[in-house]
């Protein structure tokens, strides 16, 4: 018996090996055992992930009234593998509204997928082949890499801005010293990925930047791909009244900039509305319909299939619903964002809600003399200097340390505290000790999590 595991593990492909023995479970031990002052005090407090709990009992409030409504077609495949018509059009609805775009957002420019990684990874299969380059500026969302390159075989291509504002026009020759180096190594780039407004930084492009990087794809003939899933979740900073505010790639008329063609831009309902769990993103692109086709096939099966055993037909008229999203949540979502009324007031608390709790947790780190990234005014968390409290503290073995083991070290103490942040090596960060907190959960939870930060110390 004591055999078995090891001979279970021999009937794995290789790939299954790799995934079963690769795996690593930080993250999900972190969830599984969450702290609770009452029912579990000893767990983890995690402000890594980035998840918005503000506004979650106003939303479960709306969700239970808008199941009242609830039709038996919601429990069919509905009328489309992409998103129901409905859902498409009340996301068209929603961003003509709240985005401005310069031509209006039509159901027809829009494919709904089983969230934003799935949206991230359809674009991936249709603008790259194995092999290809996405240029993205560093730091960057850790699973970026992964949602492009673990199945579709995109390169993630980082780019490093060192002492240059990655939001400043100066940024646009880093991108092209990036990319000529690429071809050099043979890697093709055949997009540049924007995170609009940015994460981890929290900070928006300024127009002139977005027209510049548009200028930049035109020139090299390669996409821009601007991921706004936290479009809505800017709000005011005291210490800086004159930030940058968002601005969509849509909103900017492409002519003489451009290729309409080339420009796409991906939202969703896990950030600006707190329902990471809905599982609802969507690709939005006007003057690409060859792209949205391509999509919309890869959400049901791919039309022919080479590697399939000889007796196998591509005459079939079933789907494998690859990114079909979920049909409950095409309701729920349809009925949130053709509430105009609600999601206005939504919106408005949400961004009063996190600027309270971005001062909050800015008060907690001048006060303890822990640097951050200034000039924050959207997303919800912050980009956190650990080194010095670290120098403070560490061992002549600890001191020794540099790069990812420095992080690594500074992440053991943390986690001895029971206190979970992400780890900015995981980000690409240029400069190792730097980490993303997130303040996006109830005031006693973050406080909680920041006192255990600093007993780590």
């Amino acid at each position: 018996m004591d055999n078995m595991p090891n001979e279970a593990a021999r009937t794995l492909s290789r790939r299954g090996h790799t995934y079963a023995t690769g795996a690593k479970k930080t993250l999900e031990n972190v969830i599984n055992n969450l702290w609770d002052p009452e029912g579990n005090p000893d767990g983890f407090v995690s402000l890594g992930v980035a998840e918005n709990a503000l506004m979650h009992e106003e939303l479960a409030s709306y969700v239970k009234d808008s199941i009242q409504d609830l039709q038996t077609h919601a429990f069919t495949y509905g009328d489309s593998f992409y998103g129901s018509k409905r859902l498409r059009s009340a996301i068209a609805q929603f961003v003509n509204h709240r985005f401005q775009p310069n031509q209006a957002v039509k159901q027809e420019h829009v494919v709904a997928t089983a969230g934003l990684t799935n949206s991230l990874e359809q674009l991936a299969y249709a603008l790259g082949d194995p092999g290809d380059g996405f240029l993205i500026g560093r730091p960057y969302y850790t699973s970026l890499p992964k949602d492009f390159g673990s199945r579709a075989g995109i390169q993630s291509i980082g780019v490093a801005f060192g002492d240059v504002d990655p939001f400043s026009m100066d940024a646009i020759l880093k991108y092209e010293e990036a990319l000529i180096e690429a071809r050099k190594d043979g890697v093709p780039t055949k997009a540049l990925f924007l995170c609009s407004p940015h994460n981890p930084l929290g900070r928006c492009y300024p127009r002139e930047v977005l027209v510049g990087l548009m200028k930049f794809c035109q020139q090299q003939k390669i996409h821009l791909i601007s991921d706004e899933i936290y479009a809505l979740s800017v709000w005011q900073n005291p210490e800086v009244p004159d930030a940058v505010t968002f601005e969509s790639v849509l909103s900017i008329d492409t002519s003489g900039i451009i290729d309409p063609g080339l420009v796409h831009v991906l939202w969703g309902m896990s950030k600006d509305f707190g329902a990471n769990g809905l599982r609802i993103g969507c690709i939005i692109s006007q003057h690409n319909h060859p792209l949205l086709d391509a999509v919309k096939a890869n959400s049901y099966g791919p039309q022919t299939f080479p590697s399939r055993p000889s007796h196998s037909t591509n005459s079939s008229p079933y789907t494998s619903l690859f990114t079909y999203p979920p049909s409950l949540s095409d309701h729920i979502t349809s009925t949130l964002l053709e509430d105009t009324s609600y999601t206005e007031t939504y919106i408005r608390t949400n961004q009063l809600r996190l600027a309270e709790n971005y001062a909050f947790a800015t008060s907690f780190l001048k006060h303890h003399n822990i640097p951050y990234s200034a000039k924050v005014n959207a997303a919800f968390f912050l980009w956190v200097d650990l080194k010095p409290l670290f120098s403070n503290v560490a061992t002549e073995e600890e001191r020794s340390k540099q790069g990812k083991e420095l992080s690594g070290a500074i992440m053991e103490r943390l986690m001895a505290k029971k206190v979970f942040i992400a780890n900015g090596e995981a980000f690409a960060g240029e400069e190792p000790g730097w980490f993303r907190v997130v303040f996006s959960q109830p005031r006693a939870y973050v406080e909680e999590g920041l006192r255990r930060l600093m007993s780590a110390f």
